[in-house]
């Protein structure tokens, strides 16, 4: 190796005080096949960078603090000379990052409001037994991906329920909620319907229809504040049921007085958790 070449290469420290990265991630991103030492000594271990590799150790470090793994930085470090075939995969990368914030988000709310409760002390929450009468609903029934997908079917319900209205304001009544037709609770894949009362005769395209909700008895607990929280209505629902020796007789639905349509307060949100009993 003349002189010339060299004295162009950079010592390992020199290139991790340029680069911003570590001489150990230096190391462990070379084992991995990315930015691999221009020069590596054989003898002593020496490794030399050239001064072009900086350019690409500024990719890799955007792309570790933008949330990449080693194997994401080994699979798209090489695309930004294909902009075309990089630009969907950042996007996917986005999109994942977008929900993570929003599942972060979501504890964040949930952690606060443990927090409040601790301060505000246990609410108290009565059961009532009632017959809920019989109601004739516009229905769509689905298996989403979890629970919160709920809130992306009643999304897709605004459409068809603003197109019924133009013609007919009171042909939609008062009366709207889900029923959730899994006899355990389940992480995913979750089978459910929303309804709303109707009155019309029109069933709009997509797996909508009218059915009609058959009056039941049922236990019910009025839930106030946001949908988070809502599963300790459900479990004090489920204790008095247990406690009473009562038998539930079909899928337990929810009645959202006011919701988030009418309101978007959550601490305004009234739900009613109904079990149906003999």
């Amino acid at each position: 190796m003349n002189g010339g070449t060299a004295a162009a290469l950079m010592s390992i420290g020199d290139f991790s005080r340029y680069s911003g990265l570590s001489v150990r991630m230096l190391r462990h991103y070379a084992e991995r096949g990315v930015l691999v030492p221009a020069e590596r000594d054989d003898h002593s271990g020496y490794r030399r960078y050239a001064p072009a590799q900086l350019a690409e150790a500024a990719r890799v470090r955007m792309l570790r603090d933008a949330g990449c793994g080693v194997a994401a930085i080994v699979e798209l470090l090489p695309l930004f000379a294909h902009p075309d075939l990089l630009r969907p995969l950042l996007q996917l990368h986005l999109d994942d990052l977008q929900a993570e914030a929003q599942r972060v988000a979501d504890r964040r709310t949930l952690a606060a409001s443990l927090l409040a409760d601790l301060d505000a002390g246990t609410p108290h929450l009565d059961v009532r037994e009632r017959i809920f009468p019989s109601v004739r609903v516009l229905l769509l029934r689905r298996t989403v991906a979890d629970y919160p997908a709920e809130g992306d079917l009643w999304t897709g319900f605004r459409e068809p329920v603003a197109t019924l209205s133009a013609g007919d304001h009171g042909v939609f009544g008062d009366v709207g909620g889900a029923t959730y037709f899994d006899d355990e609770y389940r992480d995913a894949h979750v089978e459910m319907a929303i309804w709303r009362e109707y009155r019309g005769d029109t069933v709009p395209r997509g797996g909508y229809e009218i059915a009609e909700l058959p009056e039941q008895r049922v236990a019910t607990v009025t839930h106030r504040g946001a949908f988070d929280t809502l599963s300790t209505a459900t479990a004090v629902a489920g204790a008095w049921v247990a406690e009473h020796q009562r038998v539930r007789t079909g899928p337990l639905f929810n009645v959202y007085v006011l919701g988030p349509g009418r309101d978007p307060d959550p601490s305004h949100w009234i739900t009613e958790v109904n079990v149906p009993i003999a």
